[in-house]
């Protein structure tokens, strides 16, 4: 049978075969790498920074670098993967994930893992809209739901089970260079995900179009590093930094001019590194937003807990992963609740999953006020549960949602758009998130009888995240279950 009859008669089935499965899991396996490596480093901070000498901005670019890196491949990749195939940049992806990755782990000093966390980004941002797009070949429209959802479901896990699987990671291998453990993890699974992948993932044929928006690239690029990447350079309270921020206004030129190019691309019938039109399908508009503002509040919520239990309650990194495991667990079990609910009726959950996290970090913001060191981690790990639950909820239906009336051959770049929204997110949100951490200073200002006007200010800004995430997803009231 040909791979053309093979796919018609998987469209036409009413179950996924048990192949599918098996690619699935592969291609999210890798995908769950590149989040892994967004969460795993907050316990690491502390660690990376006395081990290689850098300063706490180096660091943090080694955080936010990664971050941009990758939402500036994102929608170019996602273009290229509709121009020559998902699968063959999927696997040069992956290859240039692995190779950074051992840059990282084998990095002399802080200089040389900021430019391997970058290349590491660039590897992630290439690969992971090629994942979704060929998700969305794979399985029949009537049964894409399912691995959508639990991949939104995974993303999230991934990102909370990080901080626990790197405190672990350190205390087993121990010393001062155990961090590099972090990223050997990388090259040992990514091995076998990719050998897998080679092996397992076969694309169906499909409509591919023709032309490369080169300009669109030249000014994306710019737009993201520009727009973004300064927010990290005042991430240290250093007044003085402030300084950069007049770079933030030439992003937003760069972007302003990104769209009015790409609108007069497509205005002249050629294809455009971004198509706005696809934002006319239902729901994606919406998805795309709430998506980076969850995804704001998921590094940097669980950023600000992790470095907070160290530098606050005086934490080793496996005590703080251990703090953060019943959390893990919650996200488990939030998932699997909304897992087995229709599709039309778990909508709902977008919202108050949302305004639960919200109410959450309100209450964090006062248990930094209020709670004594010694009771800190109690009371973060209980309420760090709540939020997991609600983030676990919320998060597969809205990616759900936001793909489901994409057809077909716009699902490789509406997967990018929604991947790099919560790039953009998860850069934004870290890079703020510091700055009000370190701005108001551990120690500096008093705070309800605590110097920790900090880390409760900055739980008040995760907060804010989550209510513009709640708002935009309540707007979205046209439910269609067609």
């Amino acid at each position: 049978m040909t791979e053309r009859a093979q796919t018609a008669t998987a469209v036409g089935s009413s179950s996924i075969s048990r192949k599918q499965w098996t690619t699935y899991a592969a291609m999210v396996a890798m995908n769950a790498l590149t989040i892994f490596d967004v969460s795993k480093l907050g316990v690491a901070f502390d660690a990376i920074q006395r081990s290689t000498g850098g300063s706490g901005v180096i660091i943090q670019l080694m955080l936010v670098g990664y971050t941009l890196a990758y939402a500036a491949a994102l929608l170019p990749s996602g273009r290229i993967g509709d121009l020559i195939g998902r699968r063959p940049l999927f696997l040069a992806g992956c290859v240039v994930f692995l190779l950074s990755s051992v840059v990282c782990a084998a990095a002399p000093d802080a200089n040389w893992l900021v430019i391997g966390r970058i290349l590491q980004g660039v590897g992630a941002g290439v690969l992971m809209p090629q994942t979704l797009g060929l998700i969305q070949r794979i399985f029949p429209a009537q049964l894409r739901a399912k691995p959508l959802a639990m991949m939104g479901a995974c993303t999230s896990a991934v990102s909370l089970f990080g901080p626990v699987i790197a405190g672990l990671v350190m205390h087993i291998s121990g010393g001062a260079e155990s961090w590099r453990w972090l990223f050997w993890i990388d090259v040992i699974v990514g091995v076998v995900v990719v050998a897998l992948a080679w092996v397992l993932v076969k694309e169906p044929p499909s409509e591919k179009k023709s032309g490369i928006d080169l300009r669109g690239i030249v000014l994306l690029v710019p737009a993201v590093v520009f727009a973004v990447g300064p927010i990290s350079l005042i991430s240290e309270g250093d007044t003085s930094s402030f300084t950069v921020l007049p770079l933030v206004l030439v992003g937003v030129v760069f972007a302003w001019s990104f769209i009015r190019h790409e609108r007069k691309v497509s205005a002249e019938g050629r294809q455009p590194i971004l198509d706005l039109g696809i934002f006319r399908f239902r729901h994606l508009g919406r998805g795309v937003l709430v998506s980076g503002f969850m995804h704001a509040t998921a590094t940097s919520g669980t950023l600000l807990i992790t470095i907070s239990l160290e530098q606050y309650a005086h934490l080793s990194e496996l005590t703080t992963a251990l703090v953060m495991l019943p959390a893990s667990i919650a996200m488990i079990v939030g998932a699997t609740i909304i897992a087995k609910r229709p599709q039309e009726r778990s909508y709902a959950f977008i919202v108050w999953g949302n305004v639960l996290g919200a109410l959450s970090f309100l209450v964090v913001a006062v248990v930094f006020a209020f709670v004594s060191p010694a009771m800190l981690p109690v009371a973060l790990g209980i309420i760090l549960i709540v939020i997991s639950f609600g983030s676990s909820i919320s998060a597969s239906p809205n990616q759900a949602r936001a793909l489901t009336k994409v057809p077909d051959y716009r699902s490789s770049i509406a997967g990018s758009a929604i991947q790099f929204a919560q790039r953009i997110g998860s850069a934004i949100g870290m890079g703020t998130v510091l700055v009000v951490y370190y701005g108001f200073g551990a120690g500096k200002v008093p705070f309800g009888g605590q110097s920790a006007l900090g880390p409760a200010a900055a739980a008040l800004l995760v907060g804010v995240f989550l209510v513009c995430a709640a708002i935009i997803a309540r707007g979205d009231t046209d439910v269609d279950s067609r």
